[in-house]
């Protein structure tokens, strides 16, 4: 299973540090935005024939234990409520979504959305290797879509209690023409919320940079949260929540 650490915005150049896992790594840096870029990517991924996971930042198992208290707290309180769900943007082949799928002791529903279909072919198969999920009723489906759009892949408002983005952002505003698409990113990730609803963004941006830009996109009251240290990183989960309506209350002014 690979793991890659994305460079600050204005850090070292991502070709160097993409060298080792893709042959045209220097010029991945200028087409991140850019669909057909992922395909080319995944697809040298998967040369050996068998398909593996390949993590931005970090895998599942590094963040399960905040991840799955979230996803209890997230969802219907009630008894015998329906699922919770979940929507992981730019899954790629990450093991994030399989593994929530896997590990909750409550029901969920994961979609994983990615805009190359060559990696979710591959995450398809992978699927296929996951063990059976811990609730009977969970549920995992795969969708090509692009994140910035998540309308045109059928996406409606307030479909979901929570959303995940684990280094999504991060690769759109790394790239020359990713500012713009980042902030639609935010905006399309907050629609989809239900009202109380959450988008978690893992980053390993300081929260001096990554606030004022989530918060321009349109994300009130962000909260920054430290997951750790890893691999000599410190890396940050930024939440952002969708309110509730107001409970208008009874009673008139004289």
């Amino acid at each position: 299973m690979a793991a890659l650490m994305l460079p600050p915005r204005g850090g070292p150049a991502l070709g160097t540090l993409l060298r080792p896992l893709c042959s045209w790594a220097d010029g991945l840096f200028h087409s991140m935005a850019q669909p057909g870029t992922w395909d080319r990517f995944y697809t040298q991924q998967d040369t050996a024939g068998t398909p593996r996971h390949f993590n931005w930042f970090f895998d599942y198992t590094a963040i399960s234990g905040l991840l799955l208290p979230t996803l209890q707290g997230c969802g219907p309180s009630e008894p015998n409520a329906s699922p919770t769900r979940v929507l992981d943007v730019g899954c790629g082949t990450s093991d994030l979504g399989l593994g929530l799928y896997r590990d909750s002791p409550h029901p969920v529903h994961i979609s994983c959305v990615d805009v190359s279909p060559v990696a979710i072919r591959s995450l398809h198969r992978l699927l296929q290797e996951v063990p059976p999920p811990r609730h009977p009723l969970s549920q995992l489906h795969l969708h090509v879509a692009d994140a910035t759009d998540l309308e045109g892949g059928g996406f409606g408002n307030g479909s979901f209690h929570l959303v995940l983005d684990k280094g999504t952002c991060d690769s759109l505003l790394r790239c020359p023409q990713g500012p713009g698409q980042a902030g639609r990113l935010v905006a399309e990730c907050l629609r989809v919320l239900r009202p109380g609803g959450s988008l978690l963004q893992f980053s390993d941006e300081d929260p001096d940079a990554r606030v004022p830009f989530l918060e321009q996109a349109g994300g009130a009251g962000v909260t920054v949260q430290e997951v750790g240290h890893i691999g000599g990183i410190c890396y940050y989960v930024y939440t952002l929540c969708r309110l509730a309506p107001e409970t208008p209350t009874n009673g008139a002014l004289d």
